[in-house]
């Protein structure tokens, strides 16, 4: 017989063989990088890369591609000898780092985020309380602007006769001087006249507002608390007077308005209505803000809450504090004072009145289920309500119980505790569309089972998004994306910059806001990308005559304005942003390079090792901004984070402090162009911000980053919560759909009010 046993030699062979395989030879660099890393860098980045204290307590995470950690490792690491790990060593351990725990994926599969049970944030609070109160009272609306209505009398008592001229004034500014309103109308008498003006406004942020009347004669303001006068002057005295009264609105809703106005024997007559607003400055009340249509009252809660958790880029209602257990019981308080306050209005609740009793209870249980935002049960009503209203004890009271009790139960604090059914999923829709409560369509579609499938959730955020409580959402979502947070620190040298005051500052923000809501909100939502390569600018006459454009011939308040060739690029070159991100006195790249990677290229940054204050007056006077921060930025260790940091604000150094084109520095041509690195690690040339647009445009990292930052902003959790794969798909999505914005915005809203929930189907679902 044969005998087919291998030889030794053979089998010796086999084994080398072995050794040598694909599978083997591709799983030693991993084990020989785990080893690099283990016997050169745990010292210093701790054994998984979580840092280590008193040597470098940063982890290292990112978005660097593995041949870029290995230039970086090569060059700096180990720091006591950056000699000892190069070439392939460097490479092996770059390769090990990036698996095992610096990629995002890397990170994502060591600590998995998980979806957290919080409360309400402050904003959803405000909001929350308001649109109750609201579905009592009726909720603002602001369909029609352009204007207020006003009633012009030809006596100074207003209401007194039928008015003899009715028209809508665009703005309230008028010097009648010593004639009348109308000089050619001989109803119309020097010695006395009276107007009112009447109608609503339109709060676009969240903030106390100063109104503020000028005038020589009688006086008086509402704003929103129609029972309460905001200024009261009903004199004529003949002399120039200034009136104000500040008053707190919510962004994104309408408020009444009435303005009366009289004049009586004095010698002239004048009148002015101005407003102060959040992150504004004192202006005319615009024609935009403004509409000829009365609406509601809406509550505003006036007690402050400590800020919320915003540490990884969004708000959060993540902890509870002492300070915030406090004001949240002030504010149930102060709603349950108003409530009672106007019991009749909201209830039909009189005193003494036969069946008060009976409505006080029917109000109180409607309150708590819509501040619970679904049906209660028997035991609930019980609690919460029949148990409230004791014999002999004053209606009064039971109400306010009933309030404080509801705006304090878990069940309105923490949205997501309860039975997962389609009550949740009208709760996560309005949270995260409108930081608000369910609307009534949204209640009846859970009551009647119609919020249920991808298709019909779909269907009511298509139909949320079109509320200008959404608007007003993404208003703030945008702001937080582009950093404007920390707009109450812009500050120039008036010497250097005469022309920047307050209010070419609201005119810049006013342009970033208009120019924002044109690319979300224009028609059914145009392409993302138009952010980054619009040529175009919302301009007044004041900014367009400032930015070099043509402004003779400019309509009054803000139009577009175009530039020829590639002299702005979007958000790029937006004036607004480029003072935001400057210093008082000059440019800065690393700000506006910081910013453009983070915000706009959706790539990460580690922070500094150690912050360096930029002191100018260190350099030679010579020196352009761009050679200052070389030189100071030029160290290896920096170099890591500014080799993508620097070529991307030395490419927006064609615009000064304030936004403005400028071809020189010192004397010097500027320069912007520059090598960068992409985030998948492509060499790339950038001349200036055109080659920065364009490189937006087709940069998946820019637009995952935007997603990601959409979906954390609407669900006030990780994207990553919700699976590993939700941000694929959904960027995926988003380009099918020629990165539509409110398409997006519908499908982040479906995802995150799914999340968890196995609705039972019904006969006939597939």
């Amino acid at each position: 017989m044969r005998n087919t046993a291998p030889s030794f030699v053979q089998a010796v062979s086999l084994i080398v063989v072995s050794l040598l395989s694909p599978a083997t030879v591709l799983a030693k660099p991993t084990l020989s990088g785990e080893l690099v890393y283990a016997k050169q860098c745990t010292k210093c980045h701790g054994e998984k890369g979580q840092g280590v204290e008193s040597e470098y307590d940063q982890p290292l995470i990112g978005d660097w591609p593995i041949e870029k950690l290995a230039r970086v490792i090569t060059r700096t690491m180990p720091e006591d000898d950056p000699k000892k790990c190069v070439d392939d060593d460097a490479l092996l351990v770059a390769k090990y780092i990036f698996n095992a725990f610096y990629s995002p994926e890397a990170q994502a599969r060591n600590n998995p985020p998980r979806i957290e049970l919080t409360r309400l944030t402050n904003r959803q609070f405000l909001h929350s309380v308001s649109d109750l109160i609201g579905s009592f009272t009726g909720n603002s609306s602001f369909v029609k602007k352009g204007g207020i209505q006003a009633e012009y009398y030809n006596n100074r008592g207003i209401g007194r006769n039928k008015q003899t001229v009715n028209r809508i004034d665009s703005t309230i500014d008028f010097d009648y001087g010593f004639e009348t309103p109308f000089p050619d109308n001989p109803n119309f008498k020097t010695e006395e006249f009276s107007i009112r003006w009447k109608g609503s406004i339109h709060a676009e942020e969240t903030g106390d507002y100063r109104f503020i009347v000028t005038s020589k004669n009688g006086v008086r303001l509402w704003v929103n608390n129609m029972d309460m006068k905001l200024i009261e002057g009903w004199v004529s005295s003949g002399q120039s007077r200034e009136l104000s009264g500040i008053v707190r609105l919510i962004g994104g809703r309408a408020y009444p308005i009435q303005l009366e106005y009289f004049k009586y024997k004095s010698k002239s007559a004048s009148v002015k209505l101005e407003w102060h607003p959040p992150h504004g400055a004192r202006q005319l009340l615009p024609a935009r803000n403004l509409s000829p249509d009365s609406t509601s009252s809406t509550f505003v809660l006036q007690q402050p809450f400590p800020p919320d958790d915003s540490s990884i880029g969004y708000e959060r209602g993540s902890t509870v504090s002492k300070k915030w257990d406090e004001a949240s019981t002030y504010a149930a308080i102060e709603t349950a004072n108003w409530v009672v306050d106007h019991l009749n209005k909201l209830a039909g609740i009189s005193a003494n009145a036969p069946g008060q009793l009976i409505k006080a209870q029917q109000f109180g249980r409607r309150f708590v289920e819509r501040a619970f935002r679904r049906p209660l049960t028997v035991e609930e009503e019980q609690l919460f309500v029949r148990s409230r209203f004791a014999e002999g004890k004053p209606v009064a009271d039971s109400i306010k119980e009933v309030v404080l009790t509801a705006l304090k139960s878990p069940r309105f604090l923490y949205p997501d505790l309860g039975q997962a059914d389609q009550y949740a999923v009208a709760t996560r829709l309005a949270l995260g569309l409108w930081d608000s409560l369910p609307d009534e369509d949204l209640g009846q579609a859970a009551a009647a089972g119609r919020l249920r499938t991808a298709v019909q959730i779909r269907q009511q955020a298509l139909r949320m998004i079109a509320d200008p409580r959404t608007r007003a959402k993404i208003r703030n979502v945008m702001h937080h994306w582009l950093g404007l947070k920390h707009a109450e620190e812009i500050a120039k040298d008036t010497e250097i910059f005469p022309e920047y005051d307050k209010s070419l500052e609201a005119d810049l923000r006013t342009s970033l806001n208009i120019f924002l809501d044109e690319i979300v909100w224009q028609n059914a939502g145009a392409d993302f990308r138009t952010l980054f390569i619009a040529n175009h600018l919302p301009m007044n006459k004041r900014l367009a005559k400032l930015y070099g454009a043509r402004h003779h011939d400019m309509p009054l308040g803000f139009s577009k304005v175009s530039f020829k060739g590639h002299k702005r690029a979007g958000l790029f070159t937006h004036p607004y942003l480029l003072t935001l991100y400057s210093y008082h006195n000059g440019t800065s790249p690393i700000h506006r390079g910081v910013f453009v990677t983070r915000s706009l290229l959706g790539r990460s940054l580690k922070p500094p090792p150690e912050a360096v204050v930029f002191k100018d007056e260190e350099f030679s006077s010579d020196l352009t901004m761009r050679e200052k921060i070389t030189q100071i930025t030029k160290a290896d260790a920096c170099m890591t984070c500014h080799g993508i940091i620097n070529p991307l604000g030395f490419s927006l150094e064609q615009f000064d402090s304030i936004g403005r084109q400028r071809h020189t520095e010192k004397g010097k041509p500027i320069l912007t162009a520059s090598d960068y690195l992409t985030a998948d690690g492509t060499p790339m040339h950038i001349s200036g911000p055109s080659d920065l647009a364009r490189h937006a445009m087709e940069s998946r990292s820019a637009h995952e980053g935007f997603v990601e930052m959409l979906f954390n902003q609407v669900a006030k959790q990780s994207i990553r919560a919700y699976g590993s794969l939700v941000l694929n798909r959904l960027y995926d999505d988003f380009a099918k759909a020629r990165f539509n914005i409110q398409f997006l915005l519908a499908e982040i809203a479906v995802i995150a009010a799914l999340q968890g929930l196995e609705l039972p189907k019904q006969a006939g679902e597939e």
